[in-house]
């Protein structure tokens, strides 16, 4: 098996938590490369993370064109996805792109198709569906026990906790706010649950209230004279086949909620589940008539899954094996063209109609 080389581009918290110690648990991969404008930052984390034998740079287009890199991890800021995207395909390498895959689904939906043309892998990172419980209800979904599934809700409603670091809370810097941060884990996994992409309408509304309250963050206080992003994000999504998805992402509430990650809930006419308290992850609640009477269990899931490295395990193998990554680069499309659609519904007032 040939070991790919690895270049990562953008070396901040999600690469220094997530790419990075995932990658370095393969034995077929070798991360030859670390690139940030800030070039400090990138040489402590080849320190930290003992790779003494990568490259660090400033300039991406370093890797771009070293014709040893076979894949492109891209952990930058969201406007940057695209054209670190775009340039690494055009250069015949693979690439894993954080979510959101792009900033408009007319970038998103060129990405995909660039990748397609050239034969090359592209995924996102929407790696929350991948914990016990919601691959559970999954399971469950599949084998028909909800019957018919007319609802679906995700919620992650964080009380404090907005990423006071980098280039969050501002709009040049991160194209968006909450939305383009909690969002794609929000919207990905009631359509992931369901296998159910086909969007009708999109009504949705956003919120800045929190800006100038940064008191108690657990990340940190924030300035909110460097704020001009939405924190709250709430949205109604029509599928075509009539089931309606409730979104609900914010990284700063007044609201209490146990679980600090994203949490689903599924209605169907014969059985509905959720997931339930601190230990979400791995608990599923369960809610149907048995023997006449409407009954409530919950069960614990046993076995253990890293929503982490299960994203980079199969990404990994999708091309060693020329197969499908866990996350599709259709799937991560869809989502942005839902995020584009509240923000347009939350700026007109109006539902976005899709084609």
């Amino acid at each position: 098996m040939k070991t790919l080389n690895i270049g990562v581009i953008g070396i901040g918290v999600i690469a220094t938590t997530k790419h990075i110690p995932c990658l370095l648990n393969r034995n077929d991969i070798k991360i030859v490369a670390l690139c940030d404008i800030d070039t400090a930052k990138a040489e402590k984390a080849k320190e930290d993370l003992g790779l003494k034998d990568a490259k660090v740079c400033a300039d991406y287009m370093e890797l771009i064109n070293d014709p040893s890199i076979d894949v492109i991890h891209v952990c930058t800021p969201n406007p940057l996805h695209h054209p670190i995207t775009m340039a690494a395909l055009n250069a015949g390498k693979h690439v894993h792109c954080e979510k959101p895959l792009a900033l408009t689904y007319k970038d998103a939906r060129e990405m995909v198709d660039t990748a397609k043309a050239k034969g090359l892998k592209l995924t996102s990172g929407t790696q929350w569906r991948y914990n016990p419980a919601p691959m559970k209800m999954k399971e469950m979904v599949k084998n028909g026990e909800f019957g018919d599934i007319y609802y679906v809700k995700s919620s992650q409603l964080r009380p404090r906790r907005l990423p006071a670091y980098g280039v969050y809370t501002s709009k040049a810097g991160n194209g968006g706010g909450v939305l383009l941060d909690g969002g794609p884990h929000s919207i990905d996994l009631p359509m992931w649950l369901t296998d159910n992409y086909d969007v009708e309408s999109v009504y949705g509304v956003t919120y800045d209230k929190m800006k100038n309250f940064p008191e108690a963050n657990d990340l940190g206080p924030w300035d909110p004279n460097n704020f001009d992003v939405e924190d709250t994000a709430f949205a109604m999504i029509k599928m075509k086949n009539g089931m309606t998805i409730y979104m609900e992402t914010a990284w700063a509430t007044n609201l209490k909620q146990e679980a600090i990650g994203v949490v689903a809930e599924i209605g169907g006419n014969k059985m509905g589940a959720d997931m339930v308290g601190p230990g979400f992850m791995n608990h599923v609640r369960t809610t149907k008539v048995v023997d006449g009477k409407l009954t409530t269990e919950t069960t614990k899931i046993e076995e253990p899954v890293n929503m982490n490295q299960y994203d980079i395990d199969h990404w990994i193998d999708a091309i060693q094996n020329d197969g499908e990554p866990a996350i599709l680069p259709e799937q991560a499309a869809t989502v942005v063209r839902v995020i584009e659609a509240i923000y347009e519904s939350a700026a007109t007032g109006k539902t976005v109609f899709f084609d």
